[in-house]
């Protein structure tokens, strides 16, 4: 009799355990989204902050990106017409889509090692991410450096032979496209009003320098006649104020009046 009581209290302690961690398991699915390790983490990573938008509410049109209720995920950009970063998509410019985040950080280089692992595995080199990743990242290192190398040797080669280096440094950009963030203002003549306009040049002639006219090639003022105590223009002599240009055959034809 002692043996059978003794046996029943230990299955009632046992099954009040099976009950009390089935309990547990319950109250964990009702506040951690699920039993599984996983399943809070995937709950408290889509949480969002009530503040922002929602993601199905960025682009209302049927045609618009996928939403995803059950895992809350939108992988594709529900507004492709605005550039990532943009504060008129209605969330301050922070989503882009899932699958713009994923691509975020050290994604691209994690997928060009992953690229360069196939690569050497199909030339028969035996490598393995997952089982040696720091020997890995060494040779993909190595790969890249040599990599550079060559192709720095290749092209310093076709300069060397062909030359044109300097055509491969640009000028700065604000030169090419002659833009700045400087503010200058311009009255009407085209000067450069205020401050910013710097000192004035001296003025040297009240009247404008090196033009000429009528055929001439030199201004007036240029020749100083002593015989009639006039100026002139010096490619003919003439000292008439706009006359038209002889040249060296009127300046000859002068010299002739003068001596007869």
């Amino acid at each position: 009799a002692a043996a059978a009581a003794a046996a029943a209290g230990a299955g009632s302690d046992e099954g009040d355990g099976v009950r009390m961690r089935e309990e547990d398991a319950v109250v964990a699915a009702r506040e951690g989204g699920g039993t599984r390790p996983g399943a809070l983490r995937m709950t408290v990573r889509n949480l969002r902050i009530r503040e922002d938008t929602a993601k199905y509410l960025l682009n209302l049109d049927v045609n618009s990106a996928y939403y995803d209720p059950k895992t809350r995920s939108m992988r594709q950009n529900p507004r492709p017409d605005r550039e990532p970063g943009d504060e008129g998509d209605g969330a301050g410019g922070a989503f882009a889509g899932d699958n713009f985040v994923r691509m975020g950080g050290d994604t691209r280089e994690f997928l060009e090692i992953q690229s360069y692992t196939r690569e050497a595995n199909d030339r028969g080199q035996e490598m393995h991410l997952n089982a040696e990743p720091t020997q890995v990242e060494l040779m993909n290192r190595l790969f890249r450096e040599k990599k550079d190398a060559l192709t720095a040797a290749k092209a310093n080669a076709v300069l060397h032979k062909y030359g044109g280096q300097e055509h491969l440094s640009a000028p700065d950009q604000r030169l090419l496209l002659a833009q700045s963030e400087a503010y200058v203002e311009y009255d009407r003549s085209g000067r450069v009003r205020g401050k910013d306009a710097g000192p004035r040049p001296a003025v040297r002639s009240r009247y404008e320098e090196d033009v000429f006219v009528h055929n001439h090639v030199s201004v007036w003022g240029s020749f100083f006649d002593r015989r009639t105590l006039r100026w002139g223009y010096a490619d003919d002599h003439s000292t008439q104020r706009n006359s038209y240009s002889t040249g060296e055959a009127g300046k000859r034809a002068r010299e002739l009046a003068e001596r007869a």
